[in-house]
């Protein structure tokens, strides 16, 4: 078995882009998650998780067990626009890359000439030398191993996991560090006398499909060290599109162009979020007697802006009869690809 599955998890992301950001933060325990008392955390450096503070936890838990703490709002794009960044360094290395948040991606490097332990090391380099931050990553011949790796040693871990040595490392291990085992999961399987992943995978598997039924079975062979999914990047949409009813029917061309714009900036987050660019515009008009109408224009190039949009939208508007008012009127894009070359400009 290849050792070609690559697990990238980003050491506390969003706190530490913020400590890199501003020297003034280095060091020092440094909470995201909003200033309000409602809120949650979502990301403590390390500093701060000394203090038994973590993700998911009231922040207003988080003050008083750490109380001189650093407390940010977050800057959600700016996560975003780096955590694009470091994407375009697994692209260097292979298409195949499923993120799973954020912070963290599975990686197939099976066509990469390459050996993957030297990839996984330059990709940790790269992202050390060109963003001044730190990954944990691990190595192994499937995802959950893959994962379970990078979970060693952070931060900054690196840890291969062969399959000479998987029962070794996994085996004494708590059943919790199965992949799907949560807090209810863990107390009904040590109520049936699995407390390690030996229990599971040296056990009745009957008695763990009769319990459990189909997760029964994948606890069972993820405690033999197999997974056999596949590392699947995500499917683009095939389209993406708002529309909206009226409170009041209308066929005032000036009031459908307001609606237009609306629609369209809507559209062009969407898209923007999505980070692709289509070349199909449709306009859908609904009448006031429930009859439906679309019409739809295909260019020789992509779009995603809110003003290239808007602009196809209204001449598609110029072809729909008004004879009738409208309740509703729809925008989409369609034809749609992957808008990695926007992605490379915030390099």
């Amino acid at each position: 078995m290849e050792l070609n599955i690559i697990h990238v998890d980003m050491d506390a992301f969003y706190a530490s882009i913020e400590q890199r950001d501003n020297p003034k933060l280095k060091g020092k325990p440094v909470i995201i998650g909003g200033k309000s008392k409602r809120g949650v955390v979502s990301t403590a450096s390390y500093e701060a998780r000394r203090y038994g503070v973590h993700s998911a936890m009231p922040i207003i838990k988080a003050r008083q067990l750490c109380p001189h703490g650093t407390y940010l709002q977050g800057d959600h794009l700016k996560y975003k626009e780096v955590s694009n960044q470091i994407r375009e360094i697994f692209y260097r290395y292979t298409d195949l890359v499923e993120p799973l948040a954020l912070d963290e991606a599975f990686l197939d490097v099976k066509g990469n000439y390459k050996n993957s332990i030297r990839i996984a090391k330059e990709i940790k380099r790269e992202i050390k030398e060109e963003l001044n931050l730190t990954a944990s990553i691990g190595v192994s011949y499937n995802k959950y191993l893959a994962k379970l790796a990078s979970d060693f040693d952070k931060p900054s871990g690196f840890k291969i996991i062969s399959p000479f040595d998987a029962q070794d490392i996994i085996f004494p291990l708590d059943v919790n560090n199965l992949w799907g085992v949560g807090p209810k999961t863990e107390k009904r399987l040590k109520e049936l006398g699995f407390y390690k992943i030996s229990d599971i995978a040296k056990g009745d598997r009957s008695l763990l499909i009769r319990e459990f039924g189909k997760k029964g079975y994948q606890l069972y062979k993820l405690a033999q060290g197999e997974d056999n999914r596949k590392v699947t990047p995500p499917g683009l949409p095939k389209s993406l599109g708002k529309e909206t009813t009226f409170k009041y029917d209308t066929k005032d061309k000036g009031v459908l162009r307001g609606y237009l714009k609306s629609l369209s900036e809507e559209v062009a987050n969407r898209v923007r979020n999505k980070e692709v660019k289509g070349k199909t515009i449709t306009l859908k008009v609904k009448y006031e007697n429930f009859e439906e109408l679309s019409r739809s224009r295909t260019i020789e190039g992509y779009i995603s802006t809110q003003e290239d949009i808007y602009r196809l939208a209204e001449i598609l508007l110029e072809e729909i009869d008004l004879d009738k008012k409208l309740r509703l009127i729809g925008v989409t894009l369609s034809n749609i690809i992957e808008d990695r070359v926007e992605q490379l400009k915030l390099l």
